[in-house]
């Protein structure tokens, strides 16, 4: 079977959509971003406002510091950025006894690593750094999301 895939010749998109395929995905990012965002303001507690806010801010600032990353070196402002929402994202697990800021804050910290071994590691390539630092905010927004929807349910700690 792993053969006839290989066989087959894949559907070629015009060079056209190929040059815009990178404002897709920005497109979608700040879609579950401003989504997960009101979410958080509509339904979520304090604490999933800060989370949804951070994130916000973290992404807004991202954009503006570091508008077009090579990810050939270590991405000083990114890194920076991911260090504060590090902190941030601590500070609210220690707030609560829930799961979900233990969860983000992890999944931050696996960002923070990649950072780390993009300055040990310099031969590591430019996109796997990127494609880490990156796909990692998807499972904490969803995340900030779930625990949006969930927050009237459960209550939770007031900071």
């Amino acid at each position: 079977m792993a053969q006839m895939v290989r066989s087959c010749p894949s559907p070629r998109l015009p060079d056209k959509l190929d040059q815009s395929s990178p404002m897709w995905s920005i497109a979608i990012y700040y879609t579950v971003l401003l989504v997960t965002v009101a979410v958080a303001a509509k339904r979520g507690g304090p604490l999933e406002r800060w989370a949804a806010y951070t994130a916000l801010i973290a992404s807004i600032l991202t954009s503006v510091l570091a508008p077009f990353p090579t990810w050939t070196d270590i991405e000083t402002n990114i890194f920076i950025i991911d260090v504060l929402v590090l902190l941030s994202f601590w500070f609210i697990a220690l707030k609560t006894q829930r799961f979900w800021p233990y969860w983000i804050t992890g999944w931050q910290l696996i960002s923070i690593f990649a950072h780390i071994q993009k300055m040990m590691f310099s031969e590591i390539l430019a996109r796997p750094y990127s494609l880490l630092s990156i796909y990692i905010s998807y499972p904490i927004l969803l995340l900030i999301l779930y625990a949006a929807g969930s927050t009237r349910r459960k209550g939770d700690v007031a900071i």
